[in-house]
């Protein structure tokens, strides 16, 4: 009723229609009902006085197309009007009615809009005795409703999702850690349908992965077969099949599989040979694009360790791809230092190689003897036998390093009972051939040792500590500075390794202080990857894929409870990476091992089938 004065007690009071006392903060009738008292009533009320659309929205899709703004631009829509105009108090601005437009002579335009009720037919009345021939134009003006955002596209969404990856879960699990390229694949969907297939695929792997799901769960059936079958029409396609975007998808799918980690039916080696396949044969010239070339240097590992398995060189090495691939251009230090190891790296499949032709001929390669060390055996590092990589303090704060000449001034194979190298038959001879290159190889990483370690004594590259209170019988551990170094020294100290297996060999058996010195080192490089574990765990799961080469390698060369110790590691691994079905056992850690080193049959990998 008007004039009379509204209630000032609280809403209870007011709902129960009774006096309030109004004793704030807690008045008489809810202090006896025990209620809780709202207080006061605000003095004032908030009305929502925006916009309202009615059933004469239009969409934005048909006010474009049906020509709403054919108008707007033209000599006769430029109308000034006065910017006084009120609307009334009860009215609902529903429409936008255009006032004026001004051009600027850098080719700008600006339009003033005016919010209106009812069509602005109020407006109208109000102007009608000040400027009724304008009135005629004015009602002719463009007028819309407001409108709605436009939904976003499954591209969008899509796009929307991979970023959100980018920085989704633990440091270890962003997918930010693959590289430089998987930051442009974002702006790229919406124009390849393989592309898309493959980023939903990987999407929803790396869901999976921060869920816990089980690693046959990581790579959903459906849309793994969808994402495969789409790529498999694709390499049909003459122009596709040289698209980045292909190449693209085949390293996002060989990145599925890596999430899944090792299980049976694994198909990485097969993806990652198949994006090595792409890259060759589209040829270097084709890689010249900043993103098709962040795509290759981003395969490099996948290319060098499939050549491994299949014992064929690695096309990496040829003039044509060297040069570009390991290019040290514009890169930082540990970009530079993790292009010199893969360098290297990219030299052992040809030795493979040969290695198996030397198998296949009548000469009989001798067989590597079964080697185990007893823990009392192996001297501690710094006492009877030089370490190549130094002696490094117990101090936390860093450690100290000590550099043994012998191991860089003169080369491993001088013994005289070395029949296979001596003289000058080695061109003649295929085994003193290869033993030379060998040779040279391991001179090679030696140099490049000096560097590494040089960079862990000054601390660039890493730190090393104390294990005391930590249950790992390694001694000491190592934190280094990012996810490429840790990588970086890991692939080293298993080329390393590598290398020694297979000059044992191809050498004479005869050879035993050799063959000493060589099992000798293999276990000290052992302990030095074991001493990268700590960091590895705690990188997991992305930042310690290394692993399952560094580690397997390291296995054989350690003792009884370090095996036991790797091999509880191994498996804690993958359980961090997704409860599966396959865990590491002394034997498959054995089969993997030889297969590095090119023992038993040829590796073959079986490509994936695409569903209908």
């Amino acid at each position: 009723m008007v004039g009379v004065p509204k209630s000032t007690g609280c809403a209870i009071c007011r709902k129960r229609k009774i006096k309030c006392d109004e004793g704030w903060p807690l008045c008489g009738n809810c202090r006896k009902n025990r209620k809780q008292c709202p207080g006061p009533p605000s003095k004032h009320t908030f009305r929502p006085s925006g916009p309202k659309l009615g059933s004469s929205f239009i969409p934005v899709v048909d006010i474009f197309e049906g020509g709403l703004y054919s108008d707007v631009g033209s000599p006769e829509s430029c109308v000034t009007l006065d910017s006084s105009v009120t609307l009334d108090d009860g009215g609902i601005c529903t429409y936008m009615m255009q006032l004026n437009e001004k051009r600027s002579d850098c080719g700008g335009v600006y339009q003033k809009f005016r919010m209106c009720s009812n069509g602005g037919a109020d407006y109208h009345r109000k102007r009608s005795t000040r400027g009724g021939s304008r009135l005629g134009l004015i009602s002719s003006l463009p007028q819309m409703t407001m409108l709605k955002q436009p939904s976003p596209s499954h591209q969008q969404k899509l796009s929307r999702a991979l970023i959100n990856a980018f920085t989704t879960g633990a440091p270890g699990q962003s997918m930010s850690s693959f590289g430089p390229f998987i930051g442009k694949v974002p702006e790229r969907i919406g124009h390849s349908r393989v592309l898309e297939a493959a980023v939903e695929c990987i999407v929803n792997a790396h869901s999976s992965m921060i869920r816990g799901r089980m690693a046959t769960e990581i790579a959903d059936p459906v849309l793994y077969g969808n994402a495969v079958s789409i790529l498999a029409k694709s390499l049909d396609n003459q122009r596709e099949r040289s698209s980045p975007d292909t190449l693209c998808a085949t390293v996002l799918l060989s990145l599925v599989e890596a999430m899944a980690g090792p299980r049976s039916g694994n198909n990485y080696l097969a993806h990652a040979g198949g994006a090595g396949k792409l890259i060759e044969a589209i040829g270097p010239k084709h890689c010249q694009d900043s993103f098709a070339k962040d795509l290759l240097l981003f395969n490099r590992g996948g290319i060098i360790i499939t050549s491994i398995y299949q014992r064929k060189p690695c096309f990496l090495t040829s003039p044509a791809w060297r040069g570009m691939v390991f290019d040290k251009t514009g890169l930082n230090h540990e970009g530079r230092l993790y292009t010199d190891v893969l360098k290297h790296m990219a030299d052992f499949p040809a030795l493979l190689k040969e290695f198996k032709d030397l198998e296949d001929q009548d000469e009989k390669v001798p067989p590597l003897m079964d080697f185990f060390v007893p823990e009392m055996q192996i001297p501690a590092i710094g006492d009877d036998l030089p370490d190549m990589y130094g002696n490094f303090g117990s101090s936390p704060e860093g450690f100290e390093f000590e550099c043994d000449p012998r191991y860089y001034s003169q080369p491993y194979y001088t013994n005289p009972t070395c029949t296979y190298f001596n003289g000058p038959s080695i061109s003649s001879n295929p085994r003193a051939r290869l033993l030379h290159k060998l040779q040279t190889l391991k001179e090679n990483l030696s140099r490049l040792g000096d560097s590494l370690s040089e960079n862990l004594n000054n601390g660039s590259a890493g730190r090393q500590f104390s294990s005391i209170g930590i249950d790992t019988p390694i001694p000491h551990y190592f934190e280094f500075k990012d996810t490429r170094v840790a990588v970086a020294y890991n692939c080293f100290w298993s080329l390393l390794i590598l290398t020694n297996k297979l000059i044992m060999k191809t050498m004479s058996p005869l050879d035993l202080d050799t063959s000493y010195h060589l099992k000798s080192e293999c276990g000290d490089l052992a302990m030095q990857i074991c001493k990268s574990w700590k960091d590895a765990w705690e990188r997991k799961p992305i930042g310690a894929y290394h692993t399952n080469l560094s580690f397997v390698l390291a296995y054989e060369f350690t003792t009884p409870v370090v095996q036991t110790w790797v091999l509880k590691c191994l498996n804690s691994l993958l359980e961090q990476q997704g409860p599966g079905s396959f865990h590491w056992t002394a034997a498959a850690i054995k089969l993997m091992s030889g297969k590095l080193c090119g023992e038993g049959a040829d590796l073959v990998i079986n490509h994936p089938k695409a569903t209908k």
